[in-house]
Parts: structure tokens; C-alpha cells; sequence
């Protein structure tokens, strides 16, 4: 089941692209790129990356940038990390999206609050 996951597929996608990777285990390497990956035999969460697996998507895919002027606080943290099907960066004044659509909606919204909101 874990095989079929983006984080898996994204995670071994990396170790190709990277020979730095090609010696840890695909699962050590979505703890490396995603920060708060998850897994047990049912589940699997997490798709916030880390800064490292920001730096290795970049250049590979495309992103979005925006700027989190109202902060970040735990309760954006929260409905981010339960609602979002996609990777995504996030640092105290940043949130980079990796879907065309995320994007979409958020420059709607005009806002990081607004979109997440939205997305309750």
C-alpha cells in the first residue's frame, strides 16, 4: 500500500534523480523530504517538505510562491497538513505550492488564511 502513495512514488523518483539517495531506504528518504511524514500499515501522512526535499523538487517540477503575511500558526499548520493532496513548502513567511490548482485558489482567495479556510 505504501508503494502507491506520492510520497513513496516522489521519494523513489528521487533516488533516481539523485545518487546521494540511492543508499537509504525509499522510506528513510520521505522522512528526509517530507517534515511531518507519517505512516503505519493503514495510512500514510505528510506533505509538507522539509527544506531539503524542497531544494531536490524545484527544479523538477513546477511551483508557486506566496507570501504568508498573516504567519503561520498551528491551526493553518493543521489544516494544511490534513487537507492538502499535494507537496508543499512552508517557512514562517513562505508557502510554495506544487499544484497548478492549490495555486489557482489561493491567488483567488488572495490570501494563505482565506485558502486555507477553503479548504475545511
Amino acid at each position: 500500500m505504501i508503494e502507491q502513495t506520492l510520497q513513496w512514488q516522489l521519494a523513489n523518483k528521487l533516488q533516481k534523480l539523485y545518487d546521494t539517495l540511492e543508499k537509504y531506504e525509499v522510506a528513510e528518504v520521505c522522512y528526509m523530504i517530507f517534515k511531518n511524514f507519517a505512516y503505519n500499515q493503514d495510512k500514510v501522512s505528510g506533505l509538507r517538505l522539509t527544506k531539503l526535499g524542497y531544494n531536490l523538487l524545484k527544479p523538477h517540477y513546477d511551483s508557486h510562491d506566496f507570501t504568508a503575511d498573516e504567519g503561520i500558526h498551528k491551526k493553518l499548520l493543521l489544516v494544511l497538513h490534513k487537507q492538502m493532496k499535494w507537496p508543499y513548502y512552508l517557512d514562517k513567511k513562505k508557502l510554495v505550492l506544487f499544484n497548478d490548482d492549490d495555486a489557482m485558489w489561493l491567488k483567488m482567495t488572495g490570501s494563505v488564511e482565506k485558502f486555507a479556510k477553503g479548504l475545511e
